[in-house]
């Protein structure tokens, strides 16, 4: 009996001491495609020093997640816009230039709120839906039809 209660202990132990070493999970703005069809997802920010960017595409089949923006995300202000074979599904007020997928599939964009910035090929400002992640380090964000 006290040689199981000491294996016992001693397991307990070892599952604790892993947990504590554990590798933390990562904080990432998330998003996962429930739409029909692939969604194409570009997102938006502002950096510590007060740059905008753009980036895109995230290239999404329906059913998949992905990072859209690797790292903590508490209390942040990030931008998404959004689009399937069905057209525009998620869209604001927020106007940041992006690059049509057909011309480029990846790509960021510095100063991406300056329309002067967004001409040529491709090019276009688009208007992004604000996201307010509040307290949490990560995000997951849906994408629909």
């Amino acid at each position: 009996m006290l040689k199981k209660l000491l294996i016992s202990s001693a397991s307990i132990l070892i599952s604790s001491a892993a947990l504590m070493f554990a590798t933390p999970a990562r904080a990432d703005f998330v998003v996962c495609n429930k739409a029909a069809g692939r969604a194409y997802v570009a997102i938006s920010w502002t950096d510590q020093q007060g740059q905008t960017w753009s980036r895109g595409w995230l290239q999404l089949d329906p059913g998949n997640c992905g990072s859209a923006f690797r790292g903590r995300v508490s209390n942040a202000e990030i931008g998404v816009y959004a689009e399937t074979p069905t057209g525009v599904v998620a869209s604001g007020n927020t106007r940041r230039c992006v690059i049509w997928v057909q011309v480029q599939a990846s790509w960021n964009i510095r100063d991406a709120a300056n329309s002067n910035r967004c001409k040529g090929n491709g090019r276009e400002m688009k208007a992004f839906e604000t996201i307010r992640t509040g307290g949490s380090p990560d995000y997951t964000y849906e994408v629909y039809d």
